[in-house]
């Protein structure tokens, strides 16, 4: 898919001038744009997609991966605030939704309902520390959670390319946890019923973040059930906005 508009930050792979609802999407640790690259026929033709480019991936692959959530929350909620028209709503899965809450807080009432997916809430302690790990160790923890896929194993090189970025990303999730820093926007927690990192219970606990409604929608799978069903969670997205 072409991509279009959008500045370092931010891009929207298929532009809708006339959507009733723009939705900005934060991907996973490790993970870039084109995690959401189908989301816009998904969505339908009232909803505009907007993702989030993080340094470290993809087309800003030069670029050395952040480990401070400031430096990444303060210029992406800039570029949202300066590129993106209201109504608009923020999707993050995992880290994603760690980073789409500090942006939501950011933005204060310019967002107006925020989907975290596959996150521990953030009063929760962060747990394991992966990115203490080395690179073997990394590569297999990451396995376990189904976030590496069978062909990309064998490609020793691009893995060595690819877990600086992972580590990275690891680490600014560690620093999010702690807090009980909240928003006063309804949020969508979504949770996958056997996720080892998040637990159902743990996804719930985004209750305790918000001011404004919860909801909190299960689904079955892993870590990564959004890629077994994510028509699945695209059609609550644009369902809790009255668009569908």
């Amino acid at each position: 898919m072409k991509e279009n508009g959008g500045s370092d930050w931010l891009v929207c792979p298929r532009p809708r001038p006339d959507a009733a609802l723009r939705v900005v999407c934060v991907p996973y640790a490790g993970g870039g744009p084109s995690a959401f690259w189908d989301w816009p026929g998904l969505l339908g033709d009232d909803v505009e997609l907007w993702c989030a480019v993080l340094p470290g991936r993809e087309r800003r692959f030069a670029e050395p991966a952040l480990t401070d959530p400031a430096l990444i929350g303060a210029p992406l909620a800039a570029a949202v605030r300066a590129e993106v028209r209201a109504p608009l709503a923020l999707f993050g899965h995992s880290m994603g939704g760690l980073i789409a809450f500090d942006v939501t807080r950011r933005l204060g009432d310019a967002a107006g309902h925020l989907f975290v997916s596959a996150a521990k809430a953030p009063r929760l302690p962060f747990g394991d520390q992966p990115h203490l790990l080395d690179d073997a160790g990394l590569l297999a923890w990451m396995t376990r959670l189904g976030g590496v896929p069978e062909d990309l194993l064998a490609h020793e090189e691009m893995l060595a390319l690819l877990l600086p970025t992972l580590r990275a990303d690891l680490a600014v999730c560690a620093a999010f946890h702690g807090t009980d820093a909240v928003v006063d926007v309804p949020i969508t927690a979504f949770s996958g019923t056997d996720d080892p990192l998040a637990s159902v219970a743990d996804v719930a606990a985004w209750q305790h973040h918000t001011t404004a409604g919860f909801d909190l929608v299960v689904r079955p799978g892993g870590h990564f059930y959004l890629q077994d069903d994510p028509a699945a969670v695209t059609s609550v997205v644009a369902a809790r906005e009255g668009v569908q």
